[in-house]
């Protein structure tokens, strides 16, 4: 599979680095950068990349604001934001404006490129630290007797989900193949009206399913 990649980052050795990480994820992808966000808004029309890497921080403007900018402007790209802030001001802002996915720029190449190929997969790559402040500061009260009874491979599946392990991960653990995976997860979602893996995951925590 051949798509692009834009990476929105103003300094040239992370942006170098990040464009290694989509090269080991995709190594047919092609991969553009830009340093400032009125470059990134010139590529992004030329493009239509089917994956954006962005920093936070840029000279003229801020991550978030862009990332909400391409979700109206171009919905089918996977918005990705690599970052070394590790709070939850910016976790929110960041998803509230429609990221897929919050990676901290701490992590190794090899990790960075597994959680790239989640995202392309559907699911939201959180590095652990994001994860955790997803749990701490997302969640909000919620009429437990409104949420539908699991059954017990699905209560399984979503401890899982909320420990952050992918589904290949989870497959692995409960000896089921990836595809049984997908079937939970779709009932999962269903049963607890939750869209996406950070929304099942607070689930799970107000559930007392993890710590």
């Amino acid at each position: 599979m051949s798509f692009s990649v834009l990476i929105v980052e103003d300094i040239p050795i992370t942006q170098t680095w990040m464009a290694q990480a989509a090269q080991l994820a995709f190594p047919q992808a092609t991969t553009h950068c830009a340093s400032t966000i009125k470059e990134a808004r010139e590529l992004i029309h030329q493009l239509k990349p089917t994956l954006s890497l962005v920093d936070l921080k840029l000279p003229d403007g801020t991550g978030d604001e862009f990332i909400a900018e391409i979700v109206a402007r171009h919905p089918d790209c996977i918005n990705i934001v690599i970052t070394i802030y590790a709070d939850e001001n910016h976790l929110l802002s960041s998803l509230k404006a429609g990221a897929r996915g919050y990676i901290l720029k701490d992590q190794s190449k090899s990790k960075i490129a597994q959680m790239l190929k989640q995202a392309l997969a559907g699911e939201l790559p959180l590095s652990p630290a994001a994860a955790r402040l997803v749990l701490q500061q997302f969640s909000q009260a919620q009429d437990q007797s409104s949420l539908t009874q699991l059954s017990p491979r699905e209560t399984e599946v979503l401890r899982c989900i909320a420990n952050g392990d992918s589904t290949p991960v989870i497959a692995s653990k409960l000896t089921i193949s990836k595809y049984t995976v997908e079937d939970h997860i779709k009932k999962i979602y269903k049963k607890l009206n939750v869209s996406n893996r950070v929304e099942a995951a607070l689930v799970a925590h107000q559930r007392g399913l993890i710590s």
